[in-house]
C-alpha cells in the first residue's frame, strides 16, 4: 500500500484510481448508545445504563492524482456502497468494516488534485489484523487442547475463528469450548 493511501475490500485506492488521502479523521472510541427513558412531568430522564456502543463514523479528506472518467466513478461509487475492510497506511495492523452510504460524495471526484471527503460508517471497533496461525497439529488424540488464544482488544467484541481441514480425511465430531472470563 502507498503512503497516504487507504485499501478497501482488498482493493489499494491509490493504484486503482489514484485516490491520496490528505487528512482522516477518526475518534479514540465511538459515542456509547444512550439508554434513556423521559419521564413524563419530571426533570431529567432515567438513565438505564450505556452499555454498547454507536457506529464508527472515519471522515477521510482525499484528492486524486488522475483524472477519473464517470466509468471509473461509477465503479469506485459502487465498490465503496459495499461493505468492506477499510486499512489505512499509517495503521497497517488495523482495519475498520464499513461502507458509505451516500454515493454523491465520489460524484464531487474531478480533475487531478480535486478535494473531496469520504464518509464511511464503520462498525464501532477497529479491528486487530491477526495472520493465520496453526493452533495445533492434528487431531491424532482423543483430547487436544489449543491453549489461550490472547486478545489484546479494549472492548468486548465477537471473535473470528477459522477451522480448515488441509488434510486428506474426514474430520468429524470435533467439539470447541468457549469461554469468558468475568
Amino acid at each position: 500500500m502507498h503512503d497516504h493511501s487507504f485499501e478497501f475490500a482488498g482493493t489499494d485506492m491509490f493504484t486503482a484510481y489514484g485516490l491520496r488521502i490528505r487528512k482522516k479523521h477518526d475518534v479514540l472510541k465511538p459515542p456509547l448508545r444512550e439508554r434513556k427513558i423521559v419521564i413524563p412531568s419530571r426533570s431529567g430522564a432515567y438513565d438505564f445504563g450505556a452499555r454498547y456502543y454507536d457506529e464508527r463514523t472515519l471522515l477521510v479528506e482525499c484528492d486524486t492524482i488522475r483524472q477519473l472518467t464517470a466509468d471509473d466513478k461509477r465503479e469506485l461509487a459502487f465498490l465503496l456502497s459495499q461493505k468492506g475492510t477499510i486499512r489505512f497506511w499509517d495503521e497497517d495492523d488495523k482495519q475498520y468494516i464499513g461502507r458509505i452510504y451516500d454515493a454523491a460524495e465520489v460524484e464531487r471526484v474531478g480533475g487531478i488534485g480535486t478535494y473531496f471527503p469520504l464518509t464511511f460508517i464503520c462498525d464501532p471497533f477497529a479491528y486487530k489484523v491477526y495472520p493465520a496461525f496453526r493452533l495445533f497439529a492434528g487431531f491424532n488424540t482423543d483430547h487436544a487442547e489449543c491453549g489461550d488464544i490472547d486478545y489484546q482488544g479494549t472492548a468486548p467484541t465477537p471473535g473470528k475463528i477459522r477451522f480448515v481441514n488441509d488434510g486428506g480425511t474426514t474430520i468429524s465430531g470435533i467439539q470447541i469450548a468457549i469461554k469468558q472470563e468475568v
